[in-house]
């Protein structure tokens, strides 16, 4: 698994940004989309909501470039356990959610660009609540809600009475690539626990989908 993977404009020297693809999902065009599922959420269309499935995006015909950026507004909606998902002592592992580049290419597992991460949107009670690993990759442990988080508004299900029942991030990742067309998969390895087994429980969704590419600045 490659480790550069959570860059910023700023931490690279990169000529002319040469935007590739955008996409807010309100015109019903999802050319070169895998596993379409469109929602609206407060009046808006958003691709979603997804519990342990997803979808990629193909692109083809890419320019000469030495990056790809990749940047969304990313709904983690109601309760996400983060870092540490453990019901009656029993550790169901960690809320895992992924950005893989050609997840079906068959090279070296450390050529694999993947980035994984984890939110933590669960109730917290005073001094305590779940870690999550966002904007960092996991295992690293931030507080839950406090770093990158845009806002909150109402869950799906579980939590669609509360205010803070989805949390927003902007994703906006850069990561080393050299090829001329790519799959993005986005996608989640979600542990229930103690309500239910499917999306009522916890989910995603994505809105505001953009891609662009970078050439280096020798």
């Amino acid at each position: 698994m490659m480790m550069i993977l959570a860059l910023g404009c700023r931490d690279i020297g990169v000529t002319v940004e040469i935007f590739v693809y955008g996409n807010d999902f309100n015109n019903g065009d999802y050319t070169g989309i895998e596993g379409v599922y469109i929602s609206e959420f407060e009046g808006n269309k958003l691709m979603g909501n997804f519990n342990n499935s997803g979808f990629t995006l193909s692109l083809s015909d890419l320019p000469e470039h030495d990056f790809i950026r990749v940047f969304f507004d990313l709904y983690i909606h109601d309760s996400w356990e983060g870092n540490t998902n453990q019901v009656d002592d029993l550790d169901l592992d960690h809320d895992a959610w992924f950005l893989e580049f050609d997840p079906d290419k068959d090279v070296d597992p450390s050529e694999k660009i993947i980035f994984e991460t984890t939110f933590s949107n669960g109730l917290c009670i005073p001094g305590w609540c779940f870690t999550q690993s966002y904007p960092n990759e996991y295992p690293f442990h931030n507080e839950a809600r406090k770093t990158a988080l845009r806002r909150s508004t109402v869950g799906i299900c579980l939590w669609q009475d509360s205010p803070i029942g989805t949390s927003i991030y902007k994703f906006d990742k850069v990561f080393p690539h050299t090829e001329k067309s790519t799959l993005i998969a986005f996608y989640d390895q979600l542990k229930e626990g103690g309500f239910s087994s499917n999306a009522c429980d916890e989910s995603w969704s994505l809105d505001n989908l953009g891609v662009s590419v970078f050439t280096r600045d020798n």
